[in-house]
């Protein structure tokens, strides 16, 4: 992901000596544009992971194992109709520059009503195991760290709702409109909150959450095969 970006402002920065160079304008162009999709389909697998890791899939409003294929399904659908639409715009004729801008809006939509569908699902999964908390038999929730996990989902989200919307705003306004005439936009609205999307998650790294579930199952595992064993002697 942050590599996808990297190369998307090499792009950037090569455009800058040379406007008319076709490489480093579709470089630039969907690089930048889908990069925060993939950020998306790994917010979504970790919302899946810490359902796993809480044993709270009677809490999520979609079933686990649903969860990551319907929104991941969605983002490679978004994925596709904004790709297409940076790549009909490659060709930089005005036709197709118009009909590159409409499709990447229609993609930006379809990220934005996924996305934001999934942060409802989020918060309910968030507030169903907050209030059924004490009658978790199975995990001791106090003892994991879901909900620090969850709170970086939420901020991370925020995040890259706040850039969808900018880039949905930017498309509709055209080439000729204010914010793709004022490249400063571009980092404030999309650079710095896709590096702090990026910060977030080196520091508080979704790994912590595999680890500990693959701890707890093979816990269980030891425990059911102790059980076992006390049972046939």
């Amino acid at each position: 992901m942050s590599a996808v970006e990297f190369v998307g402002y090499i792009g950037r920065a090569q455009s800058h000596f040379d406007q008319w160079k076709l490489g480093p304008f579709i470089m630039q162009s969907l690089l930048l544009l889908v990069a925060p999709a993939l950020f998306a389909a790994s917010i979504y697998i970790i919302l899946g992971r810490i359902i796993l890791l809480a044993d709270g899939e009677k809490h999520s409003l979609i079933r686990q194992k649903w969860l990551t294929k319907i929104f991941v399904t969605g983002d490679v659908i978004s994925f596709l109709v904004q790709s297409g639409g940076g790549g009909i715009q490659a060709s930089k004729s005005e036709g197709a520059m118009k009909t590159g801008e409409k499709l990447i809006v229609v993609g930006l939509f379809l990220q934005l009503a996924f996305f934001g569908f999934f942060v409802v699902v989020a918060g309910l999964f968030h507030e169903r195991l907050q209030r059924n908390c004490p009658a978790s038999r199975t995990v001791d929730l106090n003892t994991l760290p879901w909900k620090k996990h969850l709170m970086v989902l939420y901020m991370s989200s925020g995040l890259i709702l706040v850039r969808s919307i900018f880039r949905i705003i930017e498309y509709i306004m055209g080439n000729a409109g204010y914010l793709l005439r004022h490249e400063m936009f571009l980092y404030i609205f999309d650079a710095a909150l896709m590096l702090c999307v990026m910060l977030m998650f080196n520091h508080f790294h979704p790994s912590e959450i595999t680890e500990l579930y693959h701890e707890r199952i093979a816990g269980e595992t030891a425990s059911h095969s102790r059980d076992a064993s006390d049972v046939e002697m």
